[in-house]
């Protein structure tokens, strides 16, 4: 009687990852290699955050209200109520699509010389364990992480 012998279908073995959090990083640090790297844990989710912050809705097809807008404030006067407005900006869009953090505190800071909003973000990771101090600028050249 014949018999078939699947050798492909063995048992796979399964590694454990060091990390519970991955996402591309977004920059290409080695254009010429054209590699692509990836960032994990708090890296990855930063990353999020940014991504969050410099993104329009509209922007992203799938998903067409992902985004912060903040580039809406960025030639408006530097007021303490534009600065609420972009506290709570920040607050509602981190709580709808950053589910994976805990926001302490956000706090700004105008700048009227610079032109700048000084925005620092201090979230936790509970699934992490950890807290992040993620300090930033809001300014005519859109948001950036310090």
């Amino acid at each position: 009687m014949p018999s078939l012998n699947f050798t492909g279908l063995q048992k796979l073995q399964l590694t454990t990852n060091n990390y519970t959090y991955s996402d591309l990083h977004l920059d290409l640090d080695n254009p010429i290699s054209r590699d692509i790297s990836t960032d994990y844990d708090e890296t990855a989710v930063k990353n999020s955050i940014l991504n969050l912050f410099n993104t329009i809705p509209g922007q992203n097809l799938l998903n067409p209200e992902y985004g912060l807008n903040l580039a809406r404030f960025l030639f408006d006067p530097l007021t303490e109520t534009n600065g609420r407005v972009i506290g709570d900006t920040i607050l509602t869009g981190l709580t709808r699509y950053e589910p994976r953090i805990v926001i302490r505190d956000i706090e700004i800071e105008i700048d009227e010389i610079e032109q700048t909003y000084y925005i620092v973000l201090n979230i936790e990771i509970p699934i992490l364990s950890s807290t992040l101090r993620i300090p930033g600028t809001l300014s005519k050249t859109g948001f950036t992480l310090s």
